[in-house]
């Protein structure tokens, strides 16, 4: 059976597997890169995502064109939380367990629904209440809040970055 056949649903399927793969093998080589500043690593790896990103709008034949300036403030916004996300992430990497900073950073869904919780008012299911309980059970865990705990600041970090 060919790919493009297949039912979208499994597309979707197959196509968050190969994300979640990719971002696994980013993180390998932002630990293997050693000893550069997470700044620096942060610049290369945004690099070549803007790369990829003209690439795309080139073979599209699209040009570039900037937002309406109505758009600009959530635009930024989303950069800035964007750029300290990955920052955060970055730094977790390189201090604590690999497995341990790959789970932090996958909290972003869980903070998307306490957000939407506020900001949209939207109310909880009893499922997403207690996913969202599990979920933060899960990262405390992972993060072991004691005073003796040498990577809590890594860990916090890291739940900043999810």
């Amino acid at each position: 059976m060919r790919f493009t056949k297949l039912n979208p649903k499994y597309k979707g399927v197959v196509f968050v597997l190969l994300a979640a793969f990719c971002f696994s093998c980013m993180n390998v080589c932002v630990r293997v890169a050693g000893d550069l500043p997470t700044v620096q690593k942060s610049f290369f790896r945004n690099l070549v995502s803007l790369l990829a990103a003209l690439v795309l709008l080139a073979r599209e034949g699209k040009g570039f064109r900037p937002a309406e300036r109505k758009n600009w403030p959530l635009l930024l916004g989303r950069a800035f939380f964007g750029t300290v996300g990955l920052l955060a992430n970055f730094y977790t990497v390189d201090h604590l367990l690999l497995s341990d900073a790959s789970m932090l950073n996958k909290m972003s869904p869980f903070f998307a629904v306490i957000a939407a919780r506020f900001l949209l008012k939207e109310k909880l299911s009893p499922v997403q209440a207690a996913s969202l309980t599990g979920a933060f059970a899960g990262a405390l865990l992972i993060i072991k809040p004691t005073l003796g705990n040498m990577d809590l600041g890594p860990s916090l970090v890291g739940l900043l970055g999810g």
